[in-house]
């Protein structure tokens, strides 16, 4: 051990409660990264999960008109499993008890 080691231990004695200090400030970003990158992990596995049971679509496509044939051309398309087709019309709805109509 030369006198630098040594100077350096003694430093590093001396500076002890801050030396412990910056060691679990880093101990606690260090924590927070893994606990943070494993609650992601954990959410998309249970998001892939649910989309494969449940066959929950991966794309979403809106259009203003389309005809109904169109279906059959979008599912011929490869890497196509399914395809649905629905109309979605914003209403208003009136309900007794409440001053503002909802809008869904």
């Amino acid at each position: 051990m030369n006198s630098l080691d040594r100077k350096l231990l003694r430093d590093l004695w001396q500076l002890r409660g801050q030396v412990i200090a910056i060691a679990l400030v880093v101990a606690c970003g260090i924590a927070s990264f893994v606990l943070a990158r494993s609650a992601y992990s954990s959410l998309r596995l249970i998001q892939d999960t649910y989309y494969n049971r449940y066959h929950f679509a991966q794309v979403f496509a809106s259009l203003k008109r389309a005809p109904e044939s169109l279906k059959s051309q979008i599912g011929a398309i490869p890497g196509i499993a399914q395809t649905q087709t629905r109309i979605v019309v914003d209403v208003t709805f009136d309900l007794l008890g409440l001053k503002e109509p909802i809008r869904k």
